[in-house]
């Protein structure tokens, strides 16, 4: 986290930051229970990648509000489901995170 904070202040000018929540929780689970299956780097790639993305997706079809926010969940949900990569902080924060920060619409699939 002390890396992705300095590229943050490298990269300050252009909006953009690398230290958001659902990484501190990635960093916990890798920490605390390294050998458990959120923590195995399928899990994490595949759930976090993908969680992201269909969190702009859901944004750029039902535009800010409870209905985007409900669908990225559990569309988030079913996707780790079917791939089999179970990684909790993918599935819950990183969809919402780009549904509820402005800061971030302007990234796009860039956000995934």
């Amino acid at each position: 986290m002390a890396v992705l904070g300095r590229i943050d202040q490298m990269m300050a000018f252009k909006g953009v930051s690398l230290t958001i929540a659902p990484l501190g929780a990635v960093c916990a689970v890798l920490f605390t229970a390294p050998d458990s299956p959120p923590a195995k780097k399928y899990n994490m790639f595949v759930a976090q990648i993908g969680c992201a993305a269909i969190g702009v997706l859901a944004l750029s079809l039902f535009g800010p509000g409870w209905l985007a926010r409900g669908a990225a969940l559990s569309a988030s949900i079913a996707f780790m489901t079917i791939t089999g990569s179970s990684h909790p902080p993918g599935t819950a924060s990183l969809p919402l995170l780009f549904i509820d920060g402005p800061k971030f619409h302007h990234l796009q699939l860039w956000y995934a």
